[in-house]
C-alpha cells in the first residue's frame, strides 16, 4: 500500500491544526506509518535522530479528549515504532512521552505521543533532570494523596 492512498480527510479535524493539515496532505510529513485510525511521522523538530510522532488521525485535543480505542492503536504503534528503532537505529533505548496542556510543555493541540530513540550519552541533561529528583514522599503522604485522587 503507498502511504499517500491513506491521505484522507478525517471524520474529526481542525483546519487550525498543523498535525491535521499533515494527515490530509495540506502540509508535508514524513510518514513511517499510516493506518485508517493512527499516523507515525518524524518529527521536523527533532530532539534526537528518529524522534517520531504517533497521532490519532481524527482530532482529539488531548489525553483527556482522546476514545480509549484511539489511545490504545497509538500506544500500539509506538510500541512498533520504538522496536523498529532499537534494531534499525541502533538505538539503546526509546522514551514514549506525551503532554497535555500548556504547564506540561503542550505546544500543539492534537493528542499526539513522542517516540525518541534514546544512546548512551546523547544527552546528559535530561538524564541529570530526570534522576535528581530528591524528594521523597512518605507512605502518609502517598497514601493522602491516594484519596483525594480517587475519593472523589
Amino acid at each position: 500500500m503507498i502511504l499517500s492512498d491513506l491521505l484522507t480527510t478525517s471524520t474529526r479535524h481542525s483546519e487550525d491544526c498543523i498535525f491535521c493539515r499533515i494527515l490530509n496532505g495540506k502540509e508535508e510529513g514524513t510518514f513511517l506509518y499510516r493506518n485508517s485510525k493512527v499516523s507515525a511521522f518524524l518529527d521536523i523538530h527533532p530532539l534526537f535522530e528518529g524522534h517520531t510522532l504517533i497521532v490519532p488521525n481524527d482530532h482529539y485535543v488531548d489525553i483527556t479528549d482522546v476514545p480509549k480505542d484511539s489511545l490504545s492503536e497509538v500506544m500500539s504503534v509506538a510500541q512498533m515504532i520504538g522496536k523498529i528503532m532499537l534494531k534499525n537505529l541502533n538505538a539503546e533505548g526509546i522514551n514514549v512521552l506525551h503532554s497535555t496542556g500548556s504547564p506540561a510543555g503542550q505546544t500543539i493541540w492534537h493528542f499526539h505521543v513522542h517516540v525518541l530513540p534514546r544512546r548512551a550519552g546523547d544527552d546528559s541533561g535530561f538524564q541529570k533532570w530526570w534522576f535528581s529528583r530528591t524528594h521523597k514522599a512518605t507512605r502518609e503522604e502517598l497514601e493522602n494523596l491516594a484519596i483525594k485522587l480517587i475519593d472523589k
